[in-house]
């Protein structure tokens, strides 16, 4: 592996960058200094530690798209690699990271972009039942008809805020465009207060889980459960703290083994 890094001032002079607090920006020189010849890291807690680094400059690092994330592996790769390094032939070594390798495309600057095909898969109802996976790109005509102008306008808000939160969390590199329409879809279809899918991709962010699968499985425990808003939510939440502390705890298999999936869920495991 080379040991000389170079850095680019496309990436190093931009606003993006340089708004950043001094802590994100030392993180992202010394994991750009420890990566691989493809710019793969893949000890980013270590460098962490060992730089004073928090997991909140390595979130805005993941929101700005300085940095691609991995969740599977937990292997990073710095977006620009290859518009900060060129890495002669005869030195190369490349990535023991092969299947994230293969995961990624190059735009024309020179850029990392996740090249993975959707990874949707068909969501569950009440029922048990195996929902058929609609496209979502495209609204009803009828419905467009029906609707009025105020609700229009309120969907369109709504996708707004859910794209800012995607951003927000780090999400923005990690889910395909039929990912985020199924998401929006737990808003027109299962009745879901947009900031309920916002909560879960918060949550998801915050235990290291920025994975579709994790998201939809906590929005999947909403709908079943009847959790349709920010209130209910925080309601549920505080109701089972409030059970766990006085002991009321179910003791039967079936409801110990509940609680359990319960504790873990609200630990983020």
């Amino acid at each position: 592996m080379a040991q000389r890094r170079m850095f680019s001032k496309k990436v190093t002079d931009t606003d993006v960058f340089l708004d950043m607090p001094l802590s994100a920006q030392a993180l992202y020189f010394h994991l750009n200094m420890h990566a691989d010849d493809d710019g793969f890291i893949g000890n980013i807690n270590t460098i962490k530690r060992m730089v004073g680094a928090s997991n909140d400059d390595e979130k805005l690092l993941i929101a700005k798209q300085l940095l691609i994330p991995f969740e599977q592996s937990g292997v990073v790769v710095i977006r620009d690699w290859r518009i900060h390094n060129y890495i002669r032939k005869d030195t190369y070594n490349q990535t023991m990271y092969t299947q994230e390798l293969d995961r990624l495309g190059i735009d024309d600057n020179g850029k990392y972009h996740v090249d993975d095909p959707s990874t949707a898969r068909p969501r569950l109802v009440d029922t048990g039942k195996v929902r058929v996976g609609k496209d979502r790109l495209v609204k009803s005509k009828g419905r467009l008809e029906v609707g009025k102008a105020e609700e229009i306008t309120t969907t369109a808000t709504a996708h707004e805020d859910l794209g800012q939160a995607i951003d927000k969390t780090g999400f923005a590199l990690v889910l395909q465009p039929m990912q985020i329409e199924n998401l929006y879809a737990y808003v027109e279809d299962d009745g879901l207060e947009i900031g309920v899918v916002i909560k879960a991709l918060e949550e998801a962010s915050d235990n290291g889980k920025r994975n579709y699968n994790y998201v939809r499985a906590i929005l999947e425990d909403k709908v079943k459960n009847g959790i349709t808003t920010v209130a209910k939510w925080n309601a549920s939440k505080q109701d089972y703290k409030e059970k766990r502390q006085s002991n009321q705890v179910p003791t039967n298999d079936d409801n110990a083994e509940w609680a359990r999936e319960m504790e873990a869920h609200w630990r983020g495991e």
